[in-house]
């Protein structure tokens, strides 16, 4: 596959490669995946709160494929500090379940236990079992998401969230066994 170097300001998000498909598979399931949750959930995009919402969401998604890829891994795997940065950062979560008034409870819950769950998966960087620590965790995850019973809309945000901080984001996928 060929790449080409990415545009500094778009290093934290897709690393300084990439390829054409990387990028064009992460914007089309970015664009897909929002247009198939708006279509669940059958929010009205009429103000500015769900405006907002729903380009959190895409950032979610598109974040979910952008992890997984090579420049993506590779530019965080040299540059451990910013790997916690952007753990700690992602709110996103709260964020959309206050603008579209979901329970801040449970959203907090289902955001510590990704923040937390990906704090320990980062932490065994570099170790042969850290890509099975984090299918566990996000398995276990997923049962909590599963037992909140959240609305399908927001259920699939909180999952593809997860995925995104916890599994794509959290696990070095390029590292070679050692």
């Amino acid at each position: 596959m060929k790449y080409f170097k990415t545009p500094e300001f778009l290093h934290e998000v897709f690393g300084e490669k990439q390829s054409i498909l990387e990028i064009t598979g992460t914007i089309l399931f970015a664009l897909v995946g929002s247009w198939v949750i708006y279509s669940v959930a059958e929010i009205k995009l009429d103000n500015w709160r769900a405006i907002l919402a729903f380009i959190l969401i895409a950032d979610v998604l598109a974040g979910c494929i952008a992890n997984f890829t090579l420049g993506t891994n590779e530019f965080y795997t040299k540059r451990p500090k910013n790997r916690l940065i952007f753990i700690a950062i992602h709110v996103h979560i709260i964020v959309i379940a206050w603008l579209l008034s979901q329970p801040l409870d449970t959203a907090l819950l289902m955001w510590a236990y990704t923040i937390v769950a990906a704090s320990v998966v980062n932490t065994l960087h570099g170790k042969s079992i850290q890509g099975f620590i984090a299918a566990n965790l996000m398995c276990y995850g997923i049962f909590l998401l599963i037992y909140l019973s959240l609305p399908t809309w927001f259920l699939m945000v909180s999952l593809f969230f997860m995925i995104k901080v916890l599994f794509s984001f959290a696990v070095d996928h390029y590292r070679q066994s050692a």
